[in-house]
């Protein structure tokens, strides 16, 4: 099968080109192609002629979209239009890759993929539910619309590196570092992610909505706390509230993905536990 993956430098897109490396695979970034850019996205991909766009590209940066709102709706909705546009054109199967974020209410509960969405908290969250909307909209599109969240995975992007990476960092300069703990979510490593993407795409399963996150929910600060006993250093971890640190991205207190429709991927703990073996 011809398959283009879209944002290749990106974390998860690394272990996605390894999940589909024995397929007939083109890897395009952003220096390849400009998916803001409709002619570009139409005459290259239909030139290409690919039977599975994986879409994991996007403006991931939650604190500077709030400044740069117009960029960031460019990438994650006008673009996934584009995509649709030629994916439906070409009969090909479009898995775009959206987020926690896009939940705007702050149940403890958790979300399932058929829960509701009310406005978004951020406008990162507001421009990655109205890609969604593109493709929930679309008729005729086989599609796959994959939640995640709080990604980690072996990156080359040194200007936006994992929560994991920077933890290490600090608790190798620091005796002491502070983190929040009322934020909730469901730290998800890329290799699990992409191996489940892959499933999703040989089992032929029915096109919807799919959240895919290890398991259980945390708190950056048990997540931290974990990352740091892992790793083997002394720091002290310390938890503090979100308004200790105020950011100009506001985060829910509560993103808890609930995957009701595929087998479950494993604790996160050890996930985080290969992810270090993996990089050391």
């Amino acid at each position: 099968m011809k398959v283009l993956l879209l944002g290749s430098n990106g974390m998860l897109a690394q272990d996605l080109a390894r999940f589909f490396s024995k397929e007939e695979l083109t890897t395009w970034d952003i220096a390849d192609l400009d998916i803001t850019n409709e002619n570009e996205v139409k005459n290259k991909i239909n030139r290409l002629d690919p039977k599975l766009i994986l879409n994991a590209s996007g403006y991931t940066n939650v604190d500077q979209a709030e400044t740069d709102k117009e960029y960031a709706f460019a990438v994650n909705d006008q673009a996934v239009g584009y995509l649709v546009q030629i994916a439906q054109q070409l009969s090909a199967i479009l898995v775009h890759i959206s987020t926690d974020y896009v939940f705007g209410q702050n149940s403890a509960k958790g979300y399932r993929e058929d829960d509701q969405l009310t406005t978004a908290l951020n406008v990162y969250g507001a421009s990655k539910r109205a890609g969604e909307l593109k493709i929930l909209r679309a008729d005729n599109l086989k599609y796959y619309l994959v939640r995640t969240s709080w990604l980690f995975g072996p990156s080359t992007d040194h200007q936006h590196p994992n929560f994991v990476n920077t933890i290490i960092k600090l608790a190798k300069q620091h005796p002491q570092i502070k983190i929040v703990n009322d934020q909730h979510g469901k730290p998800t490593y890329t290799f699990d992610l992409a191996e489940r993407i892959k499933y999703l795409v040989d089992q032929k399963m029915p096109s919807g909505i799919y959240h895919c996150v290890n398991e259980p929910a945390c708190t950056w600060y048990e997540f931290a706390k974990e990352i740091v006993k892992l790793s083997r250093l002394t720091t002290k971890v310390t938890p503090c509230s979100s308004q200790e640190f105020p950011r100009p991205a506001i985060r829910p207190d509560y993103s808890i993905l609930i995957n009701t429709k595929l087998p479950l991927l494993s604790n996160w703990r050890l996930a985080l536990k290969k992810y270090l073996n993996v990089k050391s």
